[in-house]
C-alpha cells in the first residue's frame, strides 16, 4: 500500500484503476473507497485520492492516464508543459501509437502516429509529455510558419533543444513521411546547428527589419582585437558593420554609457563600423533605425 500512495505522489495525487488492481486493491475496495470518500472520481478510469489538490497539470495528466496505452502530451499542450510562451493547456491534444473504441468517446483529441519511440516519451512534472523535439514537429501540424519558429527560439532558449535534435528528428522520421516535417525542415535549415536564438522580442524584431531590407546580420558573434574580446549583438560581416542595441532599462546611467563608449571605441579602432539603436526606436521609429543602419553599411562599404 506504501506504494501505492508513493505512485500517486508522482502523479498529483492521481491512480488508474488499473494501478489499484495492480496493488492489490479489488473493485469491491475501491467502491468502498468511493463511497465513504478516500477516493474521488476524476475520469471514468481515473481516481484521485482525497484531499489531493486540482492544477491544470493534474486535470491534462488525468486526460492522458484515460486515454491510456502509450499516450502523451502532445501538440500545443506539450508547448504548454515543457514552458514555451504562448500555449496554454487547452485544448488538450494527446497522441498515441494505436486507437482504440475507448479513444472515439472522449472529449479531448487524441492523434494516431506511427510509433513513439521510448526516448520521445519524456516525464515533466509527473505528466507524460513528447519530446521538445517531436513537440516541435507536432505544431508545425497545427500553427503557422512563424509561430512554429517562434517556439523554436523559445525552445532553444530555454536549452530544450538545439539545431542538431531537429536534424537527428528529420532523419529519423521524414522516411515516414510526417505531416510538418516540410515546415519543421525550413526553420531548422534556416538556423543551422549551431544558431544563436534572439534572446528577446526586440532581437527578432530587428532581425525581421534587417531581413525586410535585405541586410544579412547574423546575431551574438564574438569578435576580438589585440587584447580584448566581445560579443556584439548583430555582424554584418560583409562590411564589418556592427549594431549594438541599446537599453533604455540598462544603458542609461553614466557608468553603463561609460563603459559603451570604451566598447565602442575598441571596436572601432578595430576596423568595426559601429552603429548603436535604441529598444523603443526599433518599436516606435523603424524608419529611423533602418536608415541609420544602411548609412553605417554604405560608409563601411
Amino acid at each position: 500500500m506504501e506504494r501505492l500512495f508513493e505512485l500517486a505522489a508522482d502523479q498529483h495525487g492521481l491512480l488508474t484503476r488499473k494501478q489499484l488492481r495492480e496493488h492489490g486493491v479489488d473493485r469491491q475496495r475501491v467502491g468502498r473507497w468511493l463511497k465513504t470518500g478516500r477516493l474521488v472520481q476524476v475520469q471514468p478510469r481515473v481516481l484521485a485520492l482525497a484531499g489531493s489538490t486540482s492544477s491544470p497539470r493534474r486535470e491534462v495528466l488525468a486526460k492522458v492516464l484515460e486515454t491510456g496505452l502509450d499516450a502523451c502530451a502532445s501538440h500545443t499542450t506539450a508547448a504548454w508543459i515543457w514552458g514555451i510562451s504562448g500555449y496554454g493547456p487547452h485544448p488538450v491534444h494527446i497522441v498515441v501509437s494505436r486507437q482504440s473504441r475507448h479513444h472515439e468517446r472522449l472529449n479531448w483529441t487524441v492523434h494516431q502516429i506511427t510509433g513513439l519511440p521510448p526516448h520521445h516519451r519524456r516525464t515533466v512534472d509527473g505528466v507524460l509529455v513528447t519530446s521538445p523535439a517531436l513537440t516541435m514537429l507536432h505544431l508545425a501540424q497545427v500553427v503557422s510558419q512563424k509561430r512554429l519558429e517562434r517556439a523554436i527560439d523559445n525552445a532553444w532558449n530555454l536549452r530544450l533543444l538545439t539545431g542538431r535534435d531537429l536534424v537527428a528528428l528529420d532523419e529519423e522520421l521524414a522516411i515516414q513521411g510526417r505531416n510538418g516535417i516540410c515546415a519543421l525542415r525550413e526553420a531548422a535549415e534556416a538556423r543551422g546547428e549551431d544558431w544563436v536564438p534572439p534572446q528577446s522580442n526586440i532581437e527578432s524584431r530587428f532581425m525581421e527589419l534587417m531581413n525586410a531590407m535585405g541586410h544579412d546580420f547574423r546575431r551574438q558573434v564574438a569578435v576580438a582585437g589585440e587584447r580584448w574580446s566581445a560579443r556584439v549583438d548583430f555582424l554584418h560581416e560583409r562590411t564589418a558593420t556592427v549594431v549594438e542595441i541599446q537599453s533604455e532599462r540598462y544603458h542609461t546611467s553614466l557608468s553603463d554609457r561609460e563603459a559603451d563608449r570604451e566598447r565602442r571605441v575598441r571596436l572601432e579602432a578595430s576596423g568595426f563600423t559601429v552603429v548603436e539603436v535604441w529598444d523603443s526606436e526599433i518599436f516606435q521609429q523603424p524608419a529611423l533605425v533602418l536608415d541609420r543602419v544602411a548609412q553605417a553599411i554604405h560608409r563601411a562599404a
